[in-house]
């Protein structure tokens, strides 16, 4: 399950990335790192309001929910969602049909384990820009967005810095993106998307794991940790 991503952009730089205008401006602060498992917020871009960068509770809930967050998120954890599910009749699967949305992020993380040892890895560009993380989501009774991170199979780079689990965040290239936002997409066209992996020049960077793994925040967590063993 992957429940932690990185955000360091500016809100300018987000807004240029995404051609699109933060919705409530005043509300995004980057983040070295953003705990899924705690109830955040992150920036989505939605079908609905494709010219916008809204907010999203990251943890999708049913559209009539009421009860809080976190109570769901005990009974059913949705941070994730695996593109295998969606041909189920489950019912977080039905927003991928109207409800698909585009996570701009700086990076995500992964875990090695070597030796009896976990070591973590901050995943970003080589040129720290932002890029696209494919999500679902739904707008509640309130008006409050909630999203799931959609993940598939792991394969080439990623494989070489995290022995953990076999998933990934799929990632939705440039070239996808008004397609994946366009209500008459296709639904197999859509699984195409998914589907394909876009070549990115990513880098893998082994950080200090100390206060990564107790959910301590501060400004050089991202920077290069040297271990020996690895």
């Amino acid at each position: 399950m992957y429940f932690k991503l990185s955000n360091t952009a500016t809100k300018e730089i987000l807004e240029k990335f995404t051609k699109a205008t933060f919705k409530y401006p005043n509300l995004y602060t980057p983040q070295q790192v953003i705990n899924g498992l705690n109830e955040v917020s992150i920036p989505i871009i939605t079908m609905q309001e494709k010219d916008s960068i809204s907010l999203s509770i990251w943890g999708l809930l049913p559209t009539k929910y009421s009860e809080d967050w976190g109570v769901f998120q005990r009974i059913c954890n949705t941070l994730n969602l695996h593109e295998n599910t969606l041909d189920s009749d489950l019912w977080c699967t039905k927003p991928i049909k109207q409800q698909r949305g585009l996570l701009p992020v700086t990076g995500f993380f992964t875990s090695f384990i070597k030796n009896g040892k976990s070591f973590p890895y901050h995943i970003s560009l080589k040129n720290e820009k932002p890029f696209y993380l494919a999500s679902v989501y739904n707008t509640l009774e309130d008006g409050f967005i909630t999203c799931s991170l959609l993940i598939g199979k792991s394969a080439g780079f990623i494989k070489q810095y995290q022995n953990t689990v076999d998933n990934v965040p799929i990632i939705i290239g440039e070239e996808d993106v008004d397609s994946w936002l366009a209500h008459e997409t296709p639904f197999d066209q859509v699984k195409n998307i998914l589907k394909r992996r876009p070549v990115i020049d990513f880098k893998a960077t082994p950080i200090a794991k100390e206060l990564f793994n107790n959910d301590i925040s501060y400004d050089s967590m991202l920077a290069a940790y040297e271990y020996p063993e690895i």
